[in-house]
């Protein structure tokens, strides 16, 4: 599910992933965002790209308040 913004007033909320060590969100060319699970990539039990919002996760981990998620344009490769 694509998510609008992560934090965006009044978008759409990824829930626990908004605020998880393991979020990446990722932009395509439509300029449409989606919450990606870097845990994915090691443990098959979490999907790629969870549905919205994630309200329960094993795998939750929070993130720094400082730290930001990271964005990966359509363009780039994982």
């Amino acid at each position: 599910m694509a998510i609008e913004s992560t934090g965006a007033p009044g978008g759409p909320h990824a829930g626990l992933c908004e605020t998880c060590f393991f979020q990446r969100v990722v932009t395509n060319t439509r300029g449409s965002r989606f919450s990606l699970c870097n845990r994915s990539r090691d443990d098959p039990a979490y999907p790629r790209y969870p549905r919205v919002p994630v309200l329960r996760c094993g795998g939750y981990r929070a993130r720094a308040a400082d730290a930001r998620p990271d964005s990966l344009d359509a363009g780039a490769s994982d």
